[in-house]
């Protein structure tokens, strides 16, 4: 027997490992912390776009300034039943995907999906729900993933696009557990407007509170607590529209077109990072240093600004009509796309299988 294994072999089982344990791996020794940085880092930390149609998933093949606009097939669902829904997809956190099934029951079903391995691993129902409602589930849940616990979760907050009404607690699921939690949200937290969406960043999942003053709700995923205040929006035009959060470089972002704000590093003030004069996808459309925009139907462009100065006006991005980009995905046909963020990885999904009692 060999005294050291290959390395190639050390990737391959570290590569299973979630983010928070790969960074404990790199302490073991100098030997680990270069196969980590070097390999492993490289392959989960590039995330690239991944285009949800309502029942496949997408990727770009190549995202750079000379890309082709190739797409890789990576998930498909499949119906039971000719005029059965497709179920929808919640969000992606670390190359794995969680799916919501609205029609199974009031509360919609969950599974998580990793597409790199084929596995499914379905979540405990919601012990609550609407029975008068049947579509919709997936947009009042979030997932999500804390980088310092190495834990995910899932979060329901109880509220529906056809109305907005108060409520007295939200659901939490850590993934391997059975049983949802009850969390009590202050006053100022209880309504949400699901169409701005649900946003978990570095921990910490975020929701547009209406009601009176319209504000920002932060919720810690770790204490599992609510912030004790909650943050204001960025300064808007008279004129604004729709908007929803998003994820800029692991900040929180605020679109409301054609201005992307950023929330600033450890305060709570905004930044105008963005002005854009096309469309964006929703709700991520931020990939390292580049943007995507959507010029038409079938066509999504990327712009990288570090590279491009032309586009960088006193500190603020612009994008503007004659800016064409570079074409990095042409999809099969037209239609709305959702926009996520995925990483490849091999994670074993059966480490998150609840105790059987």
């Amino acid at each position: 027997m060999e005294r050291y294994i290959s390395t190639d072999t050390l990737v391959e089982i570290l590569m299973r490992l979630p983010p928070s344990s790969l960074r404990r791996a790199r302490l073991v020794c100098r030997r680990w912390r270069d196969v980590v940085n070097k390999r492993t880092t490289e392959m989960q930390s590039r995330p690239r776009p991944l285009f949800w149609s309502g029942h496949v998933a997408y990727v770009v093949g190549d995202l750079s300034p000379e890309s082709t606009g190739s797409l890789e097939e990576l998930w498909r669902t499949s119906r039971l039943r000719p005029n059965d829904w497709y179920p929808q997809l919640v969000g992606t956190c670390n190359g794995l995907l969680c799916l919501c099934d609205n029609e199974k029951q009031s509360g919609g079903s969950l599974t998580v999906v990793n597409p790199a391995t084929g596995e499914t691993l379905p979540v405990p129902p919601l012990p609550c729900g609407d029975p008068g409602r049947s579509l919709g589930w997936h947009a009042a849940y979030n997932f999500a993933y804390h980088p310092t616990t190495g834990k995910y979760k899932m979060v329901h907050v109880p509220c529906s696009y056809s109305r907005c009404y108060d409520f007295e607690t939200l659901q939490l699921l850590t993934l391997g557990e059975t049983t949802w939690r009850d969390v009590s949200p202050p006053a100022a937290g209880a309504r949400c407007r699901l169409s701005a969406g649900i946003v978990s960043i570095d921990g910490v999942t975020h929701w547009v509170k209406v009601g009176g003053d319209t504000r920002i709700v932060s919720f810690d995923l770790d204490a599992e607590c609510f912030a004790s205040t909650a943050m204001s929006l960025p300064r808007l035009s008279a004129k604004h529209g729709a908007y929803n959060l998003t994820e800029v470089h692991g900040r929180l972002g605020f679109v409301s077109l054609p201005d992307v704000w950023v929330l600033e590093q450890g305060r709570r003030s905004w930044s105008h990072r963005y002005k854009l004069q096309e469309d964006i996808p929703c709700p991520h459309f931020v990939y390292g240093d580049c943007v995507l925009i959507r010029r038409d139907k079938l066509g999504f462009y990327g712009h990288w600004p570090k590279s491009s100065p032309s586009l960088l006006w006193g500190g603020v991005i612009h994008i503007g009509h004659k800016d064409h980009g570079t074409l990095v995905a042409t999809m099969p046909t037209g239609g709305y796309y959702l926009t996520f963020a995925y990483a490849h990885t091999i994670e074993p999904l059966n480490a998150y299988m609840p105790p059987i009692n």
